[in-house]
């Protein structure tokens, strides 16, 4: 009998266990202790901290799977975004991960690679969840339906969106709940309850989760059949590139809030109806300005904590051309207002 012949050999790297929780999930016990987490997810690595620093851009993408247990599954290799189709072993040392979800906010976490002799579970000391990282969720989470609720014993949501003036969407604006005391026991404890902070996503959007009323609200459970619905003034802080801005809101607890934006809207047209770009929208009433686009439409957006104001004077500029004014406009809180077409020859 002859023996067999080996033409190639090759040695498989060990894949490796990373943990990750779904935090909102495993507050609200619909899911076991440690529920898996929704949707797709990546892990980018943006960072090396040993054994030098340096800034990985565009950031390196690791090779993971998702095995039946619900861990995430790495072996040390990434993809090259200039070439997704090889993959690349990964090098001694410590990098900064980003892991990213469409339902979740970024999170980040440190590796160091290789993992030690006989570890085949990626190591994340912290307290809580020990070798986990936490996700939390992002406005596009299925966040509790809280129509489902009674006697408005549920949580409350908040829900909102960060614009730049001229409209453009802002991402990674902290958003957060400020001033919100909450009651001592005989509640169960409430510990670190992080969903009273988040991050603004790519599209501007941000949401925030309160917990049951009974923890800031000494109101009894089951009111008299008289009774109005219990509200309370929320101060929720957003901190705009250009400084942090405070707004309170009055909120119906155990339900779902807006934080509307104030703004402006409008079109500037030229001959024939032909839309005019790059056209300079300014008003009365704040520093703020505006550029139309090739439509011609614009929107302009102001602070949270911008009053309601009659008769404010909007400002059309176009390029070489003298400008026009408007001075009928309504400035609502809270609401976007049409504002005449501005008309050029």
């Amino acid at each position: 009998m002859s023996n067999l012949q080996s033409f190639e050999q090759r040695i498989h790297t060990p894949h490796m266990a990373l943990s990750m929780v779904d935090r909102l999930a495993q507050v609200f016990r619909v899911s076991g202790a440690f529920p898996p987490i929704l949707g797709e997810i990546t892990c980018e690595v943006v960072e090396a901290t040993a054994p030098a620093q340096r800034t990985i851009n565009p950031p390196r993408v690791l090779s993971t799977f998702r095995n039946r247990s619900g861990y995430i599954m790495l072996d040390g290799t990434y993809a090259d975004p200039a070439d997704s189709t090889r993959r690349w072993p990964l090098g001694p040392g410590t990098y900064r991960v980003r892991v990213r979800g469409e339902l979740y906010q970024d999170a980040e976490f440190l590796l160091e690679w290789p993992p030690a002799a006989g570890q085949c579970r990626i190591r994340i000391p912290q307290p809580g969840n020990a070798d986990s990282v936490e996700l939390l969720p992002s406005a596009a989470y299925p966040l509790p339906d809280v129509t489902l609720g009674r006697l408005q014993l549920g949580p409350t949501l908040l829900r909102g969106s960060a614009f730049d003036a001229d409209g453009t969407p802002l991402a990674g604006v902290a958003v957060q709940v400020i001033n919100l005391p909450l009651l001592p026991p005989p509640n169960p404890p409430l510990g670190d309850w992080p969903f009273l902070r988040a991050l603004s996503g790519v599209n501007g959007d941000w949401a925030l989760v309160l917990p049951g009323r009974r923890y800031f609200d000494s109101a009894i459970e089951i009111p008299p059949a008289n009774a109005l619905p219990l509200k309370k003034q929320i101060s929720i802080r957003v901190g705009y590139p250009g400084g942090a801005v405070t707004t309170v809101q009055d909120v119906l607890l155990g339900s779902e809030h807006s934080v509307r934006n104030t703004a402006l809207r409008g079109q500037v047209l030229g001959p024939g109806g032909r839309p005019i770009a790059s056209v300079r929208i300014k008003t009365s009433v704040s520093p703020r300005t505006s550029i139309t686009r090739a439509d011609g439409l614009w929107t302009l957006y102001f602070d949270l904590n911008q009053p309601s104001a009659a008769n404010v004077s909007v400002t059309a500029t176009p390029p070489g051309q003298a400008p026009k004014t408007d001075a009928t406009a309504m400035l609502r809180q809270g609401s976007t207002v049409f504002v005449p077409t501005f008309y050029f020859p």
